[in-house]
């Protein structure tokens, strides 16, 4: 029994002794929606991905799946078929 009541109060203090995962880099779309009605290119989607922080890429045509997972370092920029941008978003 004693082992026992130990063991409940040893448990949370070694829980506090855990590092905490640092948080991702964010996203911030802000900045390049002024890119709206451009034509989307690879180098211009590298560009896009410095201007707003994101650490991740995901370049879409309008319509097609995709995953609905939040990464806030995840920058999505959809195109449509004319090859302009239509929404540049975080997440």
């Amino acid at each position: 029994m004693r082992a026992y009541i130990l063991t409940l109060v040893a448990l949370p203090l070694l829980a506090a002794c855990t590092s905490v995962p640092e948080q991702p880099d964010t996203c911030d779309a802000g900045p390049a929606q002024s890119y709206l009605g451009e034509p989307y290119s690879e180098a211009l989607g590298q560009q896009l991905q410095e201007l707003t922080g994101a650490t991740i890429l995901r370049a879409v045509h309008e319509g097609d799946p995709v995953t609905m997972d939040f990464r806030p370092e995840r920058l999505t920029v959809v195109w449509n078929d004319a090859g302009q941008i239509v929404k540049i978003s975080c997440g």
